[in-house]
């Protein structure tokens, strides 16, 4: 059904982008000014999704402060933080009470006595969605971190701009590319801490891996401190990270990764022959995967992605003309194209996990945090995924 009633929407709103990208920055506190239940709902989701958030807290406005205003409650709020908790840095945060009240985040932060780094952020959720929500945090963090060009340029050192994941991914990352010699200067960011945000500007290269979460603060930190950038696919699998490596190697004028032989897709090439694969994720993952397919000689028979991307062709021309592609549909469309489309493999994340039981439909997280997707380990992760035993499916 389409109009104004919607079902299980696949975009959620500002405020969770902006506490999904500093979920794990290191000794940060995020502070939602506004009630609680923002911030019960959304560390929820982020701890199921095993980005094991940082601290969260909210000021848990009640009526009373959104007739009469809560800036000093807040101020006492952030000093109260800073005095239990000793955070290097404390975020905070709008959402759409505090925003359609006008309460002045920054005022209250400026009027608060803190040790702490203390930054203010808009986040009202009518204001944007989650794309917003990331993009506009880590500009602002550039904003409040980084104050121009550095004193020293650490040769052969990158930022990871717009990795808003930890854990597995981010150490094989870390991993391929000291291959190369090339060493990770900062994350931005995924397990950063505020050292790492004051030097970003240290950099020789920075590598957006998610266009609408790092591009805008990566074309920040160009401004501010003449870096140079690349947008790089996420690697997914042996082919794709050679690409990845080739194209870092490219950009830093420096030798390309010596060993050329891409022989190890081939087990993730046995395990997918036949299936009838549904990827079910943002954009960027989408991207990654479909490639990651495309160079097994295979391709998707449906891709879901939660918001138009801006270059849906080129996912178009990667997945083939045999894949019907979605933006954004409700639930029960993506459960009438499964059906239709005879899908018996879903690549997706934990919401698609109910709705592939329901189905019989064999299902791999590739959103969770603590799966191993990305990068030459990645590719193994995958093919062992698929081929370890599973008792009781019935989805092939």
């Amino acid at each position: 059904m389409a109009g104004s009633a919607v079902k299980i929407p696949r975009a959620t709103c500002k405020v969770f982008g902006a506490i999904k990208a500093l979920s794990t920055v290191k000794r940060c506190v995020v502070l939602v000014h506004g009630p609680k239940g923002c911030v019960y709902h959304i560390n929820y989701i982020l701890g199921m999704r095993g980005d094991r958030p940082s601290e969260v807290y909210s000021t848990c406005l009640d009526e009373h402060d959104v007739i009469f205003g809560a800036e000093e409650k807040l101020r006492e709020a952030i000093e109260e933080i800073d005095a239990s908790l000793h955070p290097d840095l404390i975020a905070v945060l709008s959402c759409c009470v505090s925003s359609i009240i006008g309460e002045d985040l920054n005022a209250a932060a400026r009027a608060a006595s803190t040790s702490a780094r203390v930054v203010g952020i808009e986040a009202g959720g009518f204001e944007g969605d989650f794309r917003e929500g990331y993009s506009e945090t880590l500009c602002r963090l550039v904003e409040e971190f980084v104050r121009g060009p550095p004193g020293e340029v650490r040769d052969r050192s990158v930022n990871l701009v717009g990795l808003l994941r930890g854990g597995p991914d981010l150490r094989e990352l870390l991993r391929v590319l000291g291959l190369i010699g090339v060493r990770v200067n900062a994350t931005l960011t995924a397990n950063a801490t505020v050292d790492d945000l004051e030097r970003l500007g240290e950099a020789v290269l920075n590598i957006v891996l998610c266009e609408p979460a790092g591009l805008e603060a990566a074309k920040l930190l160009e401004r501010v401190c003449g870096t140079p950038f690349i947008v790089a696919d996420i690697p997914v699998g042996h082919a794709a990270t050679i690409r990845f490596l080739d194209s870092v190697a490219d950009a830093l004028g420096i030798e390309r990764y010596p060993l050329r032989d891409e022989g190890g897709d081939e087990l993730c090439r046995e395990a997918l022959a036949g299936r009838r694969v549904a990827i079910v994720s943002g954009p960027t993952r989408a991207i990654g995967m479909t490639r990651f397919l495309a160079d097994l000689g295979l391709a998707p028979s449906l891709i879901v992605v939660d918001f138009d991307p801006g270059n849906l062709e080129r996912l178009s021309g990667l997945a083939g003309p045999g894949c019907e592609i979605l933006v954004e549909p409700e639930q029960e469309v993506i459960r009438e194209r499964l059906l239709a489309g005879r899908i018996d493999l879903i690549f997706g994340g934990m919401l698609e996990r109910p709705l592939a039981a329901s189905l019989g439909i064999e299902h791999l997280d590739m959103m969770h945090g603590s799966q191993r997707t990305l990068g030459f380990e990645g590719a193994k992760h995958i093919a062992e995924a698929l081929t370890r035993e599973k008792p009781g499916h019935s989805g092939r």
